[in-house]
C-alpha cells in the first residue's frame, strides 16, 4: 500500500469515528438525548452464556487503515461488548423500553409477539444506523476521491442511491415497529418463531431484502423486507423472522419449512443462507473451532465476491455445509426432537394465501 493511499485511509478511519459520533442520538421518536451503547442481543442472557471468556468471533470487515490484500471480510475474535453494539438509544430509553427483553431473572417467551417486536426493533434500529454512517463514509469517498477508475463516480453515486432507498425502506419498517412497541398495535408486521429443541451457539442480526429477479418494486408504502434474528437461548435455539404480509414472501415460505428436517445438511444450509443475506452474525469460541476452516475461507470469499447477489435462488455450493459439523453432533442426540413448530399450520397459510389470489 503507497503513503498516498494510507493516507487517504486513515482519513477515511477518522471520518468514520466522527460519523459515530455525530450519529449517536437515541432513535426513539421525539428524543434527541445522546445515545449510550447498547446490544441487539442481551450480554447477561444471551452472549454471555455462550462466551464464558467473554470474547466471540464477529462476522466484520476489518478496520480501514489495515485493509489485507486478500480481502475485507474476516471473523475475528472480539469482546463480546463489540459484539452486535451500537449507539441508538439515550439511557432513559435502553433501560425502559426493553426492560422485558432484558429482565433480571426468568426467561423471555419469545413466542410472544411483544418481545418478538421489541428485540426486532433494536435490530432494526442498529441497521439504519450503521447504514447511515456508511453513507457518510460513502459521500466522503465520492466528494474526496480522484479515481481513474472506468465508471468510478457512476457506481460510487449508485451505492449513494441505494443506501438512501435501504434507509428510506428501514425507515418505514422501523415506524411499523413503533407501533407496536409504544402503541401496542401489532398488525404491520407478523412473526414466525422457530424454537429448535437444541443450542447452536451462533448469533445473527439484520433486515434482509431478496431480489426475485427484477428491480424490486413498490407494492404499498415500502419494499419487501425479512428481519431475521437468530440466537441461543437456554437449551434451544431461536429462529425469529419478521415480515410484512402484505407480500408474498416466497424466501421466507422457502426456508421456514427446512428448520423441521432432522437432517443436519439442510439446517445448515437455511441457517448459512441467513447468515450471508444478513452478513451480521457471530460465532461462539466453542462452536468456531469445529468449523472446517476451509469453509470459514470459503464463505468469506463467497461473501466479498459476491455480496451484491440477493437473489432468491442464490447458489453457495458447498458452503451451504459451514455449521454441518456443530449441527451434527447436537442434531444426533436423541433427546433433540423435531423444532416446536406446527409447519401444517403454515402449509395450510400459505395454501390459502394461494387460492385467494
Amino acid at each position: 500500500m503507497d503513503f498516498r493511499t494510507r493516507q487517504f485511509l486513515v482519513k477515511l478511519q477518522s471520518k468514520y469515528e466522527r460519523s459515530k459520533k455525530v450519529r449517536a442520538k437515541c432513535s426513539c421518536p421525539d428524543c434527541n438525548a445522546d445515545a449510550v451503547f447498547s446490544h441487539v442481543f442481551s450480554r447477561k442472557h444471551i452472549l454471555q452464556p455462550i462466551c464464558p471468556k467473554n470474547k466471540i468471533y464477529l462476522f466484520e470487515p476489518h478496520e480501514f487503515i489495515s485493509i489485507p490484500k486478500d480481502g475485507m471480510f474476516h471473523y475475528n475474535l472480539r469482546g463480546l461488548k463489540q459484539a452486535f453494539g451500537f449507539r441508538g438509544f439515550c439511557q432513559y430509553h435502553d433501560n425502559n423500553v426493553f426492560a422485558e427483553i432484558e429482565p433480571s431473572k426468568g426467561y423471555v417467551d419469545w413466542t410472544d409477539i411483544r418481545m418478538q417486536y421489541l428485540l426486532s426493533y433494536r435490530s432494526l434500529c442498529r441497521e439504519i444506523y450503521a447504514n447511515r454512517t456508511m453513507h457518510d463514509l460513502l459521500e466522503f469517498m465520492f466528494k474526496f476521491t480522484g479515481s481513474n477508475a472506468p465508471n468510478y463516480r457512476f457506481n460510487m453515486g449508485n451505492q449513494l442511491s441505494n443506501l438512501d432507498l435501504a434507509c428510506l425502506n428501514l425507515s418505514h419498517y422501523k415506524n411499523f415497529l413503533e407501533k407496536g412497541v409504544l402503541g401496542n398495535d401489532y398488525s404491520d408486521i407478523h412473526f414466525h418463531c422457530v424454537e429448535l429443541p437444541y443450542q447452536l451457539d451462533l448469533c445473527i442480526s439484520a433486515p434482509i431484502m431478496i431480489d426475485y429477479g427484477h428491480r424490486l418494486h413498490f407494492v404499498s408504502q415500502c419494499l419487501e423486507l425479512n428481519i431475521v434474528n437468530v440466537f441461543p437461548y437456554y437449551g434451544k435455539t431461536i429462529v425469529l423472522i419478521g415480515y410484512s404480509p402484505n407480500f408474498d414472501n416466497r424466501w421466507l415460505q422457502n426456508i421456514l419449512p427446512k428448520f423441521s428436517s432432522s437432517n443436519p445438511h439442510i439446517v445448515s444450509a437455511a441457517l448459512t443462507d441467513m447468515m450471508y443475506r444478513a452478513e451480521l452474525n457471530a460465532i461462539a469460541p466453542k462452536t468456531f473451532a469445529t468449523l472446517d476452516l476451509d469453509l470459514v475461507k470459503s464463505y468469506c470469499v463467497t461473501v466479498q465476491e459476491k455480496g451484491t447477489d440477493y437473489s432468491m435462488d442464490l447458489k453457495i455450493g458447498s458452503v451451504s455445509d459451514l455449521l454441518y459439523n456443530p449441527l451434527k453432533e447436537i442434531m444426533s442426540d436423541k433427546k433433540n426432537a423435531l423444532p416446536k413448530y406446527n409447519l401444517c399450520k403454515w402449509l395450510t397459510h400459505v395454501i390459502t394465501k394461494t387460492t385467494k389470489k
